[in-house]
């Protein structure tokens, strides 16, 4: 089954399918294979940033409605290349054609209430979360690798500017910084007890290295300056309105097509029954001969009818004999002084 032979089918005028049903099912066919492939590929490759920025169950919502559109469609295609006519009452694996379109409008509704809710929490909750995660980055580590995906993909740093992360104890002394040598002859500090306060994570940089510490003395020009919070937020906002976007359509269309194939069928039924008649139960002859032997079904009823027919005709001769003899006598009359 190709695209043409279903624009062919389309063409024909004798198609028993409406064409909107035809066109909306290779539509919701082609949403339903991408959105199976595009919520396995989030799933795979930022599965941790979904969790985080709590958009991992809009994706599984994506998800469910893909796998629900798919077999649904592709019947609906394949009878549609076959020359069939479709019927909501028509099974499609265990279900009626009609249960199937209506689980598909309700996960989809499902999807378009999430995205409401998130647009409307998306900015607050991008803002908890990133303080979240940069209060525990030096502690958990999948918060660590949240933050820094972030920041090297968005080319961001902290929530507003990169001052964010100057009040936090993020780093690891020892670790992410070298021993200053100089600070230990002057004032006599361990090195577990130096402190760096206007310093940045790695991921902050611009290229691979930078100078991300002493960045009031040494100057912000190798590191990311912008905030992540805002960008992060319009990123998200952007998904949720396109998400919600493809479950609107999706529903649409959807309740069209149910609409379609549900008229369809009724108004075949009707004009099923508006032409059924006697000639549908049993063949009658027009050229029936009124005086073919058939007619004589039941003798008793034959001799009856003739007798009613000869007491008729006695009845009228019997009248007109009255009529007749009752003229001279009114002559007579008549004509008496």
């Amino acid at each position: 089954m190709t695209q043409s032979q279903i624009a062919q089918t389309v063409a024909d005028s004798t198609s028993p399918n409406h064409p909107f049903v035809v066109w909306g099912s290779c539509i919701l066919w082609l949403i339903s294979i991408f959105s199976i492939i595009w919520s396995l590929i989030l799933f795979f490759c930022v599965g941790n940033i979904l969790v985080l920025t709590g958009t991992d169950i809009i994706n599984a919502v994506v998800l469910l409605s893909g796998i629900i559109m798919l077999p649904t469609n592709v019947y609906i295609l394949c009878a549609v290349a076959r020359g069939k006519k479709i019927c909501h009452n028509t099974k499609v694996v265990c279900c009626p054609m009609w249960l199937c379109i209506m689980w598909i409008i309700i996960v989809n509704g499902l999807g378009v209430g999430c995205c409401i809710h998130k647009i409307y929490t998306c900015k607050n909750a991008t803002v908890e979360k990133m303080n979240k995660t940069m209060k525990h980055y030096r502690s958990v580590p999948k918060y660590k690798h949240f933050i820094d995906d972030v920041q090297w993909s968005l080319k961001c740093c902290g929530i507003y500017s990169y001052q964010d992360w100057f009040d936090r104890d993020w780093y690891d002394k020892i670790r992410d910084y070298e021993w200053d040598p100089n600070a230990s002859r002057r004032g006599g500090h361990k090195r577990s007890e130096i402190e760096v306060t206007d310093s940045v994570p790695l991921s902050c940089c611009k290229s691979g290295s930078c100078i991300s510490n002493y960045l009031l003395e040494l100057g912000t020009h190798s590191i990311n300056t912008k905030g992540c919070g805002n960008l992060l937020t319009h990123i998200i906002l952007g998904s949720m309105i396109g998400h919600l976007v493809i479950f609107l359509a999706v529903i649409i269309v959807e309740i069209i097509i149910l609409k379609l194939i549900t008229q369809s069928t009724r108004s075949q039924n009707a004009r099923k029954l508006q032409n059924m008649n006697v000639r549908h139960i049993m063949s009658v002859n027009d050229h029936f001969a009124s005086s073919s032997n058939s007619m004589e079904l039941n003798p008793d009823d034959t001799d009856y009818e003739n007798e009613v027919h000869l007491r008729d005709e006695q009845l009228a001769d019997d009248v007109v004999k009255s009529r007749t003899n009752r003229i001279p006598i009114d002559d007579e009359d008549s004509e008496s002084p």
